[in-house]
């Protein structure tokens, strides 16, 4: 199979932010919007995308290919009643545990970036375990979702930074040095504090100690991750400056520049289409929260997507955004 064009990954901190929630959407946005999709749930221990799309215990998913050496994953992809949009479940209804070996992670990354789709949309788990790290870093686009609220703004910066230096770490040659580097630091899952690694000038004066040369290679790590962010639940304006406080976070104590994409108001709205299981996008594609994600889509896309429903059918017309050059 050919490689998709782009793979969306969906993470940040603690469950129950509104991950699945995003990614369903999208997912749904881009394929309304003419591109061939296959949405993806990665949250291997305890997957439910499926129910945001409609879908009742899913027979088959990745768990297949892992376990029972399922040889073609285009087998597993799912219709979800909207065109151009294939479902590939996590785990059917079989339980199971996590995290997954390593060989079964990069089985699964494996798979992801081999599907032919125009898109593929990731639905990450909960946490900063080094399967969800490696997944998120496998994107072309990694958008990271926080809540307007202080805990959950400071869960996406430790977030962040956990796949910061885990795609530090992965772009560092193997060896002692690098194992020196990341002991008992927070991206490696050490628990002493005294030894935590809190920013990247941190990461960098413990690896000019070990070698200088390592210093050089932190920069060029650093500079090609490029996070995008989206708040969800908003329900004043002032809730807008937790994009704010996080970027300043991450631009201060990591030197990262978050993108930010946009955010979706609390509503009404939503709640009904998850206990109905439609997509907000589908059900009312006039609502406000439907208006906010498609100007996430269209920052996503450098297009102008608009969706109309009439009479039970969606209509949608897209507009292609010139860059600076073509402009008059």
């Amino acid at each position: 199979m050919a490689n998709p064009k782009n793979i969306i990954a969906v993470g940040g901190g603690k469950g129950g932010i509104g991950k699945s929630l995003l990614s369903a959407n999208l997912a749904v946005g881009l394929a309304l919007g003419g591109y061939r999709v296959v949405l993806a749930d990665t949250d291997y221990g305890a997957s439910n995308l499926h129910a945001l799309l409609g879908i009742v215990n899913p027979r088959l998913g990745l768990r297949d290919l892992i376990h029972y050496q399922e040889s073609d994953p285009g087998n597993l992809l799912m219709d979800t009643g909207v065109g151009n949009l294939k479902f590939l479940s996590g785990a059917g209804d079989l339980s199971g545990s996590f995290p997954l070996s390593r060989e079964a992670n990069q089985n699964i990354i494996s798979i992801i970036a081999g599907l032919d789709a125009d898109y593929v949309v990731v639905d990450l788990g909960p946490g900063v375990h080094s399967d969800t790290l490696e997944r998120f870093n496998l994107a072309s686009t990694g958008i990271v979702l926080t809540l307007p609220e202080i805990p959950s703004v400071m869960n996406a910066f430790s977030f962040i930074k956990s796949v910061l230096f885990k795609k530090i770490q992965n772009a560092l040659p193997d060896g002692d040095k690098t194992q020196e580097l990341f002991r008992d630091s927070a991206s490696s899952g050490g628990r002493n504090e005294r030894d935590e690694l809190c920013s990247l000038d941190d990461l960098k004066e413990k690896a000019a100690l070990i070698d200088p040369n390592l210093v050089l290679a932190i920069d060029e790590a650093t500079a090609k991750f490029k996070p995008n962010l989206v708040v969800n639940r908003v329900r004043k304006k002032k809730d807008l400056l937790a994009g704010d406080n996080l970027a300043q976070l991450a631009k201060k104590y990591l030197n990262v520049n978050l993108n930010f994409l946009g955010f979706i108001i609390e509503s009404d709205r939503v709640r009904d289409s998850v206990d109905e299981m439609i997509p907000f996008l589908i059900k009312d594609p006039q609502s406000k929260p439907s208006e906010n994600l498609q100007q996430i889509l269209g920052n996503l896309t450098q297009t102008d997507l608009y969706l109309v429903k009439k009479d039970g059918v969606i209509f949608s017309s897209k507009r292609v955004a010139l860059s600076s050059d073509w402009k008059v």
